[in-house]
């Protein structure tokens, strides 16, 4: 009897080792062919060419050995005088430069600015101006800018010029105050005019790194697209923060484009907590852009010039009108058929707080933004055109460069 259950004990203990060999074995060949498929797919990972992602950008070798690399595509002045038709249809020119109309050859316009400048005066320090100008228009991609899709620099015959997309139905400013020659905006376009520029300047304001704003916001400066949507333009105008600085030069380079060493907010701001005045705090050139765009919202609504002889400037006609809401309808242009009145009421109250004579107390862009889209219901894709050729020239100009 006690022979046999040494037995059974012997060969419980010999079950036990055998399965626990048996697990400790089937677990390293597990771990072992785990190893080994990680170090194939490795293997295979490295071998495999790697795709980055796709930029429409290229390299320039400059004189002096230096390259310049940008996102936006170069283009050869033979390419841009075809478009151009030899560089004979000029829609605009100014002390700093010619601007042409060109079409590529799917049927695409462009804006086509060059630049008034000869070699002799082009110094080193201009054109690292130029290659900032091309790099901080290059990252100002939004629906309501006129975006920048070239760019070219050659040297024989010296070249430097900037291609924009084309809105075709010129200038916002055009339509109010030249009816004659131009179409008759109601006043549902105005209102998703006021909306989609104040869309591009909330873009300047708060989604640009670094930030910037407009120095000469108006009227003037917004294009119509085909539908009417409206796109900020003038650029040669905007300002980057470059320290609390600016560096002074020709006036086409006021505009000039760069990273600066920092910028400071107005704390001062008057919000609803610390952290939404943390959000809506903004750089000196806001609270003056602010105040434009007060101006800009009377100009739209009443058709007048910003200033018109016998009354003079629009702000001091318009405040005899503006704080008393029996007033207001007196402020819309006499020219529009119908009006909605609780949308004049709304805007009226937000001027109010654009023109207010202490800069500090004006809100963010972001606010009024905000504000506008409660009142007039207009999302950013209901301002946004419904065409856009930007992404056809680009394409045109990648396939032929």
């Amino acid at each position: 009897m006690p022979s046999t259950l040494n037995d059974g004990s012997h060969i419980s203990s010999t079950l036990v080792w055998i399965a626990i060999v048996g697990v400790g074995s089937f677990v390293v060949l597990v771990i072992s062919i785990a190893i080994l498929v990680i170090a194939i797919l490795r293997f295979r990972w490295r071998a495999e060419p790697r795709v980055t992602p796709w930029k429409p950008g290229m390299s320039r070798h400059l004189p002096g050995g230096h390259v310049f690399e940008t996102l936006v595509p170069f283009l050869q002045r033979e390419e841009l005088q075809t478009a151009c038709e030899d560089f004979s249809n000029i829609i605009g020119s100014s002390p700093d430069g010619v601007v042409y109309k060109g079409t590529l050859s799917t049927g695409v316009e462009i804006a086509a600015m060059s630049i008034r400048a000869s070699a002799s005066d082009w110094s080193p320090h201009f054109e690292v101006l130029f290659q900032r100008k091309v790099e901080g228009l290059a990252r100002m991609k939004h629906k309501h800018l006129v975006n920048l899709i070239a760019y070219c620099s050659d040297e024989e015959p010296f070249t430097r010029m900037l291609v924009f997309e084309y809105a075709s139905n010129g200038t916002l400013a055009e339509h109010l105050h030249n009816v004659k020659e131009s179409e008759h905006l109601d006043w549902p376009t105005r209102m998703r005019i006021i909306m989609g520029a104040a869309y591009a300047l909330e873009h300047m304001h708060h989604d640009l790194v670094p930030p910037a704003s407009h120095l000469n916001f108006d009227a003037s400066a917004i294009y119509l697209t085909d539908d009417y949507a409206a796109k900020l333009a003038n650029f040669g105008l905007a300002k980057m923060f470059v320290g609390g600085s600016h560096e002074k030069s020709k006036s086409f380079w006021s505009g000039t484009w760069s990273s600066p060493s920092g910028y400071h907010c107005n704390a001062e701001w008057e919000s609803e907590s610390e952290s939404e005045a943390a959000s809506d705090c903004y750089c000196p050139g806001f609270e003056s852009n602010l105040y434009s765009f007060g101006v800009f919202v009377l100009e739209v609504i009443s058709g007048r010039l910003q200033y018109f002889e016998p009354e003079g400037s629009l702000v001091g006609w318009a405040v005899d009108y503006l704080y008393d809401p029996k007033m207001v309808q007196y402020l819309v242009d006499p020219t529009l058929k119908t009006h909605n009145p609780d949308e004049l009421a709304a805007l009226c109250k937000i001027v109010i707080m654009c023109l207010s004579n202490r800069g500090y107390r004006r809100p963010s862009m972001r606010k009024v933004t905000q504000m506008l889209s409660d009142v007039l219901k207009l999302s950013p894709k209901a301002a946004t055109s419904k065409v856009s050729p930007l992404l056809w020239a680009q394409l045109e100009i990648l396939d032929n460069s």
